[in-house]
């Protein structure tokens, strides 16, 4: 039986060592890029072209064949239900005005409320039209749209609540509030 011949194992050259540290320090450089892109050039881009239309106080939304006026905003003298443990609860009231040209159905979820003081926008509980809960908005009919927002904040972190905006998510829509 004959021995296996045995190659010797060659050494990448000196030149191709140094051009293979290259490729990894240019995708690792490419990959940070990527990154910083994606958090900090992105976001603003995509605000841009689907971000929310701002409509300020008192002025109505026209757009796809809709228009929404924010007629208030309010808070129940007193919370309308039992908190949960350790926790505050306060009630917030929306009335909007709607008219649309095609049959609309929001969801009371569709619906957030913005304050000041906390970092997560509140989703609405309910929607109702007429004490009835919201199902579709018939076309060419106005139509006044109740929001009720549950908010539950810890006490010893925030003493009140300020109301900064209501926001719709279909048509993404920030209708600005002027708070008491």
């Amino acid at each position: 039986m004959t021995q296996p011949v045995r190659r010797p194992i060659e050494q990448p050259s000196e030149e191709r060592g140094k051009r293979a540290g290259c490729l990894t320090w240019g995708a690792v450089l490419g990959v940070l890029a990527g990154i910083m892109v994606g958090v900090y050039a992105l976001p603003p881009i995509l605000k841009h072209y689907y971000g929310e239309t701002v409509v300020g106080v008192n002025e109505t939304y026209r757009a796809g064949g809709k228009s929404i006026i924010l007629l208030d905003v309010s808070q129940a003298s007193d919370p309308l239900g039992e908190a949960a443990s350790g926790m505050r609860r306060e009630d917030f009231f929306a009335h909007l005005e709607v008219h649309s040209n095609d049959p609309w159905q929001p969801k009371a979820t569709d619906f957030t409320l913005e304050f000041k003081e906390l970092d997560d926008w509140q989703k609405a509980t309910e929607a109702t039209v007429a004490g009835q809960p919201l199902t579709t908005i018939i076309e060419h009919h106005e139509t006044t749209i109740e929001v009720h927002w549950v908010v539950e904040f810890p006490p010893d972190e925030v003493t009140s609540l300020t109301v900064e905006a209501v926001h719709l998510s279909d048509p993404r829509v920030k209708f600005e509030v002027t708070w008491p």
